[in-house]
């Protein structure tokens, strides 16, 4: 008989992913992020943070970009065609300092360093079309859509 306890779940995408910064690579992005354009992010948003760095959402190994945003919205699967339910994306003010190619610092409402984050892409998105799409709903009274 198969021992079962042994097995593990392999991660969706075949790797876990692991984006939480080593010690000694922490305090070099400390120092760096001192530099750097910052911007606050939601609650919600330090929680997709979360989970995209501890491989929660793995096969993510960042925020999305248009095409799998697009492609979620669309048939619920990511770009390379792995399932994916919903869009996890980092929604930032229109004046924030964002460009591609540029890194900012991911900060919470108390301005503590979260992350540091290479800007690989900005595109506007359509709220009523997500709503639509991924709630099913574009009533303010359900959470995620009033967010």
């Amino acid at each position: 008989m198969e021992n079962t306890a042994t097995k593990r779940i392999e991660p969706c995408g075949g790797r876990l992913i692991d984006l939480v910064a080593p010690p000694e690579l922490a305090e070099e992005l400390k120092r760096r992020a001192a530099e750097l354009p910052s911007i606050q992010i939601s609650e919600r948003s330090m929680c997709d943070l979360e989970l995209l760095a501890v491989g929660a959402f793995s096969p993510l190994d960042r925020f999305m970009g248009r095409a799998d945003y697009e492609r979620v919205l669309d048939e619920m699967r990511l770009d390379d065609g792995h399932l994916f339910p919903i869009p996890i994306t980092l929604p930032v003010a229109d004046d924030a300092a964002v460009e591609p190619g540029r890194e900012i610092a991911l900060r919470d409402s108390k301005n503590e360093l979260l992350a540091v984050l290479s800007v690989e892409e900005v595109f506007e998105w359509d709220r009523a079309r997500e709503a639509e799409d991924v709630y099913g709903t574009t009533d303010p009274r359900h959470p995620l859509v009033a967010e």
